[in-house]
């Protein structure tokens, strides 16, 4: 106990892996404590409960995510950020796939920790800021008038994220290659094409 943050960061790490992979209910504090190499009984000092460690991870993994989310160059035209947004999302998600597997097991939860975890008040200032940017394309005239700003969050949101949460299972549904860099810069492009194209004054 030298270093309590030092070892709180080796169980959240371990923790984040297999809660990624097995969700909360396939997973035992047994399981964290071995890949972590920290004891059992120092992790209950320490998270009081396996659902307080598994909410910490999810505190943390949106909290990289909103970080990227809220850092784009608010100054350039609207269609820009956007684009910009589109991008620095799918490579995020690329770069985390452990977001991805712990949203799918937390919906697969009814989303029951998403309010206990405090991920609302964190998700929402991305949301804001997307509204906000959507808002202002559509003052500037570069976003017809007449879009649901609140549909088209949600429709970014999903275009982008379906394409992570499907590639298991689309590519042997539909002749698609989900699984290189090319691939994925494609479909950023289309993606960011289609949305923004929707947007854009007719």
């Amino acid at each position: 106990m030298n270093n309590p943050e030092l070892i709180k960061e080796k169980i959240l790490l371990a923790a984040e892996d297999i809660f990624a992979e097995k969700g909360l209910a396939g997973t035992r504090v047994d399981e964290i404590a071995k890949l972590s190499g920290v004891n059992k009984r120092l992790i209950y000092v320490l998270f009081d409960s396996k659902e307080i460690i598994y909410k910490t991870v999810l505190n943390r993994v949106y909290s990289r995510l909103v970080d990227m989310e809220t850092s784009q160059n608010i100054h350039l035209p609207a269609d820009e950020v956007l684009r910009q947004k589109i991008f620095s999302t799918f490579e995020f998600l690329i770069k985390n796939p452990n977001f991805v597997s712990l949203v799918m097991h937390e919906n697969l939860n009814q989303a029951k920790y998403i309010d206990s975890a405090g991920i609302i008040p964190i998700k929402s200032k991305s949301v804001v800021a997307l509204q906000k940017l959507i808002k202002k394309g559509i003052d500037d005239g570069i976003f017809r008038k007449d879009i649901d700003i609140n549909e088209m969050v949600f429709a970014i949101n999903m275009f982008v994220f379906s394409y992570f949460s499907n590639k298991y299972t689309m590519p042997k549904l539909v002749d698609v290659d989900l699984s290189n860099e090319d691939s994925a810069k494609y479909r950023c492009n289309m993606v960011a094409d289609m949305i923004i194209g929707y947007l854009k004054n007719k």
